[in-house]
């Protein structure tokens, strides 16, 4: 009896295993999982949810393939990429098909060993509408650049002011801010390594950016980015504040309410939209000052990267992600976050009707990457003490790249 007993409840499991096998199959393939980043959509009563809900739904419909959107915080634990670190060797199948990332936690280490290859899965002409842009999403590998994430939505740091700064030639001069005696307001602090502004302030006077993590000081160019702040700190123009300054946020209410002939600010392009459409302020975008007016913009904005391994369920998720890229609902979604699309042809239909929509295309154009997390060894730190010396009133510009250079051959 006891044996065939055991005998029986195994043909029961057989039956049973077998219905959920079928069940599944004729339930058609598992849905595609999504992770968006709460700091760029908070929530799911957020009007970008809503947007790309109702556009993911019309791709399942379509494509008889479900979509899940999942909101996920990007910081510490459980964010999106600890997740995916953490979650590759406890719960592969937890994890999600496609993550919007932003691209600070787009380091080359994390794509190699954590990130699938996008290279093989989209078509040249997708690559074209990307206007070229896809170093956004490469990576060094063997050698070469590879391709491990799908540029989708940018930012960048601009400059902005109420009033129009008279300048000698197309580009902003360091000469020009100094004329106009215009406060000056940058994110200069950094904990480790240098704030973004400088660094593209550095390379725009003769400076070299790191090669194979390594890096080298210019003394001229230090000297010559560094007397612009010695300039405006002797002019009253700067204020050692600006140290403690981890973003814009940290100034943009006092910028918005300041006084308008006199400030320049360092802002995120979603500020300067957010200060045109909210407050209905007049606002001009420029970009950063330089020494010889050859600056631009400081390009970083948001990602996809690929998570699944499977072959299959790639193949899909790249079909939605050129779903999400269908220029009319890319350009309203870029609308609603007050962001810039990936697709340089339908910038303008982005941007609301004060935007200075032809200084925008033109940055975008030209904007530079920013420095990565980590390159450049303990260079990027010795520039940014020498940075804070001169804020500071302890050093001259001369004396504080003097001093960079000492600190690095003592290493």
């Amino acid at each position: 009896m006891p044996c065939r007993m055991t005998l029986l409840f195994a043909a029961l499991l057989c039956c049973a295993m077998f219905a959920s096998a079928q069940d599944s199959a004729d339930a058609g393939p598992q849905p595609l999982k999504l992770w968006l980043p709460a700091p760029l959509i908070s929530d799911e009563s957020d009007a970008a949810y809503e947007l790309l809900s109702a556009h993911a739904s019309q791709f399942a419909e379509a494509n008889d393939s479900a979509v899940e959107l999942r909101i996920k915080a990007t910081e510490g634990v459980g964010g999106i990429m600890s997740t995916i670190r953490a979650g590759q060797e406890v719960a592969p199948a937890a994890l999600p098909d496609l993550a919007l990332i932003h691209r600070r936690d787009f380091t080359p280490a994390q794509a190699r060993e954590h990130l699938q290859s996008l290279e093989t899965l989209f078509s040249a002409s997708l690559f074209k509408d990307l206007g070229g842009r896809i170093s956004f999403g490469q990576i060094p590998l063997e050698g070469d650049l590879a391709l491990y994430g799908l540029p989708f939505l940018y930012d960048m740091l601009i400059s902005a002011h109420h009033q129009t700064i008279a300048r000698a030639s197309q580009g902003l001069r360091f000469a020009d801010v100094l004329a106009s005696e215009a406060a000056f307001r940058f994110p200069a602090a950094r904990a480790n390594g240098l704030n973004q502004t400088f660094y593209h302030q550095y390379l725009a006077a003769g400076g070299e950016s790191p090669n194979e993590g390594g890096m080298t000081i210019d003394e001229a160019a230090l000297g010559r980015s560094l007397q612009f702040y010695e300039a405006l700190l002797a002019g009253g123009l700067v204020s050692p504040d600006v140290l403690s300054y981890q973003s814009p946020e940290a100034y943009l209410d006092e910028f918005a309410l300041g006084d308008e002939s006199a400030q320049l600010a360092i802002l995120n392009v979603s500020d300067y939209l957010s200060l045109i459409v909210e407050q209905e302020r007049s606002l001009l975008a420029s970009e950063i000052p330089t020494a010889d007016g050859n600056g631009s913009a400081i390009l970083t904005g948001w990602l996809w990267v690929m998570v699944t391994p499977d072959r299959n369920r790639q193949t899909r998720a790249a079909r939605l992600i050129e779903w999400l890229l269908e220029p009319a609902f890319h350009a309203e979604l870029a609308r609603a976050l007050r962001l810039l699309p990936s697709q340089p042809a339908i910038l303008g239909d982005s941007l609301p009707a004060a935007a200075d929509g032809e200084t925008l295309s033109r940055l975008l154009a030209e904007a530079a990457l920013p420095l990565p997390e980590g390159e450049g060894g303990a260079v990027p730190r010795l520039m940014q003490e020498a940075l804070i010396d001169v804020l500071h009133g302890e050093a001259t510009a001369a004396d504080a790249s003097r001093a960079a250079l000492g600190k690095l051959a003592e290493r």
